[in-house]
């Protein structure tokens, strides 16, 4: 499997790792500014600024899975590698792991052979550490318009 995947192993329980995925808030404490619905059906939109929104329908919200499907918003400007990612689903899979949690993440789609890859797997990266950090010290690193 080419796709960017990353597991995080947290010293926080399911429901609180579940809750950073599954609303606005919870989003914007690790990724960016976020606005929306974090339902299933719903739609969270996270804005990166002059760099334009990152735009999530939300497939899967549970609280052993989220599935984000990228999509385009009429209204909003996407960030410069939504047309790579339409299509692509992040998947959060997220079980109780020692004395805390386990996510195991999985932007599916998202292969080398993307002209982003580069760019992409450093910014993953970084957000990947935004949630550890979240969950080891109350604050996270999300980008901030």
């Amino acid at each position: 499997m080419d796709d960017y995947s990353r597991v995080l192993d947290l010293p926080i329980e399911p429901a609180r790792a579940s809750a950073l995925f599954t609303s606005a808030d919870g989003v914007s404490r690790w990724w960016g500014p976020t606005e929306g619905d974090g339902a299933a059906g719903g739609t969270l939109v996270t804005s990166f600024g002059p760099y334009g929104v990152n735009a999530m329908r939300v497939l899967e919200s549970g609280p052993s899975r989220v599935v984000w499907e990228s999509i385009a918003v009429d209204g909003t400007e996407p960030t410069g590698h939504t047309l790579e990612w339409l299509g692509t689903t992040m998947q959060f899979d997220i079980a109780p792991s020692g004395t805390g949690t386990q996510v195991q993440f999985r932007h599916a789609g998202l292969t080398p052979q993307m002209q982003c890859w580069q760019d992409c797997v450093v910014a993953w990266d970084q957000f990947m550490d935004s949630i550890r950090a979240y969950a080891e010290t109350g604050a996270g690193t999300p980008f901030r318009v």
